[in-house]
């Protein structure tokens, strides 16, 4: 009967504990240094948070950076986090240019030249994890530790599943829609658009290889990579794990980590694992 009582206790214990981080997380968001950056011809939304060693954070596709409000809480602790939209993405505006990995990874270098940050720590996740890899690669100055979370760097890389829906346009248009659609449009300044911006990732995630490269070996960029590296996935991934492991093998010295009880939203799904593990790799 005590022990029962204790699980009880606990449980509530860490549903008030949960909720008030996600209370303060949204209260501190307030507080936080948010702008807008003209860069590449578009407008690219930011917030910085807490003081450090910058830690830029990048979302995935279709998302925006409020999927790491409760990383930002626990890292700004110990870093200054760095928050980007991606182009197109949550409040920042697109282009008439298509949307490329190495599009995205200019953007983001730039911006940070504008806040006169020349080298920091990278953690992406999914698309995230694709432009930090491309920045990691070319720009190896520019990255000191790097944590890439569910990344896959080809069309061809996923699991059945998700390769049936991402093989059919017209499946895929209604899943992109019910599923991002919605929050796209009421956060960012050119609703309308989401149409062109949604087939725009679409013929991006059906390229050969998302890197520049040999389409004969995707991979070949990353044995460039000389920052020391971390691989993050949910064991339930919708990437295939021998492209992971292909992944690790590529990137000299990586290290990876399984989470269990996790897919590929594992940020959002285990934002305080994924806060801890991040803060545990790059201290």
């Amino acid at each position: 009967m005590d022990k029962n009582k204790t699980t009880d206790k606990d449980i509530l214990m860490n549903t008030f504990r949960h909720a008030f981080v996600l209370s303060l997380a949204l209260l501190i968001s307030c507080f936080a240094k948010a702008d807008i950056a003209e860069v590449n011809g578009i407008n690219i939304y930011y917030e910085v948070h807490g003081e450090g060693t910058p830690l830029v954070l990048l979302h995935g596709g279709y998302v925006d950076s409020d999927m790491w409000t409760i990383e930002t809480l626990i890292l700004s602790q110990s870093f200054q986090v760095i928050e980007i939209d991606s182009r197109g993405h949550g409040r920042s505006t697109d282009g008439e240019d298509a949307i490329s990995y190495e599009l995205m990874a200019d953007d983001t270098l730039k911006l940070l030249d504008q806040l006169e940050i020349n080298n920091a720590h990278f953690a992406g996740w999914s698309d995230g994890a694709v432009v930090a890899a491309q920045i990691a690669a070319y720009h190896p100055e520019r990255v000191n530790k790097l944590v890439l979370i569910g990344a896959a760097f080809g069309g061809d890389t996923y699991v059945p599943a998700f390769s049936t829906v991402l093989g059919s346009e017209p499946v895929f248009k209604v899943f992109a829609d019910t599923t991002f659609g919605i929050k796209y449009k009421l956060t960012n300044p050119q609703p309308d658009h989401w149409p062109v911006f949604r087939d725009k990732l679409y013929d991006l995630w059906n390229t050969e290889c998302y890197l520049p490269t040999n389409p004969e070996y995707c991979l070949e960029p990353l044995e460039s990579i000389n920052a020391q590296t971390l691989v993050l996935v949910g064991k339930n991934e919708i990437i295939r794990f021998d492209h992971t492991e292909a992944i690790v093998e590529a990137i000299p010295d990586a290290e990876l980590e399984v989470v269990h009880l996790a897919g590929h939203f594992l940020p959002e799904t285990r934002p305080f694992t994924t806060a801890y593990k991040i803060r545990k790799f790059i201290e």
